[in-house]
């Protein structure tokens, strides 16, 4: 079946090929080819330039050493060849790869920076590409890292950065895991590090607990270990409380006493949801002294506060003034 078709279409071409049309038309496509072929020839014998990307690595590192600031990942080359110099670098990884060895560069410091010329640089690249080929920019132009041999230090972690719950919620707690983090860098820099802060992050419209990694300053030089922390915000819902809290008088002599009408106040504020059972009166104070109260011109006392739990806010006593007396007790 499948041969018969094709002996009908070889047919139905050769035919067509016989023809007065099809001979004029296979001459058409013909030099349509040919006159391709030579654009292309042309096309391929001019200059043009292209972004090559080419690794690079560090080889014969020491166990001991430690790269605070390690070489970039990649160099950007641009470069200049014939069109088809630069079709042969398409899929060839013999350029691929620029290669430094840690001993050529390394003369026994505790702690060094090491910077690779540009013309180091390019004497390298120029190995990878043809003769012909023409290196017009690299970028970036100087290869340089950082190392040192067992300098480091243990420093804890704070979080730089603001964090802003929406209404009616609150922050209950923010902390760090891991709450320190190894330092790798110069003796002198480690010395007058006392703590690592990290990347200003601001995060606002929060309506429960979130967990997000928080990257550490980039520092040329030195080398955090982790680099990024998880930060852990919790957020917690406001509700409203209110205990009776008894008015209490303090230094009065032997025999003397106040009285208030009436002899509780009822404060009211707000708590976050899972501290409400924790916050009980005893934790509010109320009290005046018996020298405040004879120094004043009437027999109203304006209730304050001397004592306030933490955790709770937007504290409001009622009502704010209270009669009172100084009575005479029995011994």
């Amino acid at each position: 079946m499948d041969w018969h078709r094709i002996q009908l279409a070889y047919e139905g071409v050769k035919a067509f090929l016989l023809r007065k049309l099809g001979r004029e038309a296979f001459v058409f496509v013909f030099f349509v080819l040919v006159s391709a072929g030579f654009w292309l020839l042309l096309t391929l014998n001019e200059s043009y330039e292209m972004d090559v990307e080419v690794p690079v690595e560090l080889v014969g590192v020491p166990q001991e050493v430690v790269l605070t600031t390690e070489l970039p990942a990649s160099l950007q080359v641009r470069v200049r060849d014939k069109g088809s110099v630069l079709m042969g670098y398409y899929g060839n990884d013999r350029h691929r790869q620029l290669t430094f060895d840690f001993k050529a560069y390394d003369h026994g410091e505790t702690y060094h920076h090491v910077v690779i010329t540009h013309a180091d640089v390019q004497k390298q690249l120029q190995h990878s590409f043809d003769a012909s080929t023409h290196l017009v920019s690299i970028r970036p132009d100087t290869v340089e890292y950082y190392y040192t041999r067992g300098h480091m230090k243990r420093v804890p972690v704070t979080f730089r950065g603001h964090v802003q719950p929406e209404q009616l919620y609150y922050l209950a707690s923010l902390r760090c895991q891991p709450d320190s983090v190894t330092v790798w860098a110069d003796e002198s820099y480690l010395d007058s590090l006392v703590e690592v802060s990290t990347v200003v992050t601001n995060i606002n419209g929060l309506t429960e607990s979130v967990t997000r990694n928080v990257p550490l300053p980039t520092v040329r030089g030195v080398k955090f270990e982790p680099a990024e922390v998880q930060l852990t915000a919790e957020i917690d819902v406001f509700t409203e409380k209110k205990v009776e809290v008894p008015i209490v008088g303090t230094n009065f002599p032997a025999g003397m006493s106040l009285r208030t009408f009436p002899a509780t106040a009822t404060v009211s504020f707000r708590v976050g949801a899972k501290d409400y059972k924790k916050i009980t009166r005893d934790q509010f104070v109320i009290t005046t002294t018996y020298e405040q109260l004879l120094a004043m011109s009437d027999s109203m006392l304006t209730l304050k506060l001397r004592s306030v739990p933490e955790g709770v806010s937007q504290v409001r006593i009622q009502p704010q003034r209270v009669q009172f007396l100084i009575e005479q007790t029995e011994e």
